[in-house]
Formats: C-alpha cells, structure tokens, sequence
C-alpha cells in the first residue's frame, strides 16, 4: 500500500494530521490544530484521510499504534469521535494502541478525558492492550 503524506486541511496549517511508520512497524499519527468544520468536502476529506490510515495499519505490517493528541486543539464532537472510531478498528484487527495526551490547555483537557473514557471501555474488552500517556510539560 502507497503510504500517504500529511493532511494538511485547506492547504493551511491550522490543522494537520502527520504519521510515521518505523522499521519497527509502529505507526505513529500527529494531530495538531483545530478542526472546526463542521461539514462538506473539508471534513470529507479529514475522513477519508483517517479511513486510509486505518487501511495503513491494517494492510502493513504495523506492530503498534501511537496516537498523540497532546498537540490537539479545539475539535468538533464528531470530528473527535472519527478518532476514537479509527482506533477502535486498528485494535480490533489485533493492533495494541497507546494514546499520548494532555490536559495543560482548556481544550486540551476534553480530549485526555475523552482518551481516559476510551481507554477505559475499550480495555475492558478482550483484545491487545491499549493505553494511555499523560503527558506533563516540567514547570
């Protein structure tokens, strides 16, 4: 499978989604900015953007999934869901996720809590592990 490049929505660099696969067959995805379109081609395109990732880790070799959200601005509810749901179908094909987050800003704490609930529900069910690292800037 051709691996794509980074999402950049509307050419911009408001919002982003960068990736990384290894030697070591870990893929890890970067989201960085806010994604506050609510619909049309744009979040179309941020869709179909997680779908090929999902596709990515699916059809490689991927070991493992790292999803850093601590970069993460404000992002719509479903927006935010899309994510979760990509996650939720890397680990079901048998893939461990470990998810990187913090909640320094205001609108970054709705997505450690988010990450937290997730981690919770999904690792209540039988599969590979998934966990999540809090992460905190030294002061």
């Amino acid at each position: 499978m051709e691996i794509p490049g980074p999402f950049h929505l509307g050419g911009n660099t408001i919002f982003k989604i960068e990736h990384d696969l290894d030697e070591q067959g870990e893929l890890s995805i970067w989201f960085y900015g806010g994604l506050v379109v609510r619909h049309g081609d744009r979040f179309d395109r941020y869709l179909t953007h997680l779908e090929t990732l999902e596709r990515l880790a699916t059809n490689s070799s991927v070991t493992h999934v790292h999803c850093h959200l601590e970069h993460l601005a404000e992002v719509l509810s479903r927006a935010q869901h899309a994510i979760y749901r990509m996650l939720h179908a890397m680990r079901a094909r048998g893939l461990p996720v470990t998810i990187y987050a913090t909640g320094e800003q205001p609108e970054q704490s709705e997505h450690l809590r988010m990450s937290r609930l997730f981690v919770d529900g999904v690792g209540k069910q039988p599969g590979p592990p998934v966990k999540l690292m809090e992460i905190r800037r030294a002061s």
